[in-house]
């Protein structure tokens, strides 16, 4: 028996611009693609990345299986106040997202 082709793979995503930068567009696009093909998708954000969290199209990922987390320090600093389905994280979550993941794309 054949494992099916991206099934249970991990794909991480490190997001660090705001949301008018072409990335978030990237992002999206990528997420939706590899959540589609049966990958499991965990997006880190930081720095201005923390703002995506005020894109309706953004933190949809999140209904479609995708698993945000954000630097709670960061979102602190730039008064980014907590919102449903999103999880307030560290740099450790970070790390551990980098150290799961079979692939890890980094957007700065």
């Amino acid at each position: 028996m054949h494992e099916q082709k991206g099934v249970g793979k991990k794909l991480g995503i490190l997001l660090t611009t705001s949301p008018e930068s072409e990335n978030t567009f990237t992002v999206i696009k990528l997420s939706e693609s590899a959540l589609a093909s049966g990958k499991d998708v965990h997006i880190f954000l930081m720095c201005d990345g923390v703002y995506n969290i005020h894109n309706e199209d953004f933190v949809s990922l999140v209904n479609k299986g995708a698993s945000i987390t954000l630097c709670a320090h960061n979102a602190s600093e730039r008064h980014v106040e907590e919102r449903e389905g999103i999880n307030f994280g560290s740099q450790y979550d970070h790390a551990h997202i980098v150290n799961e993941s079979d692939r890890f794309l980094s957007f700065t």
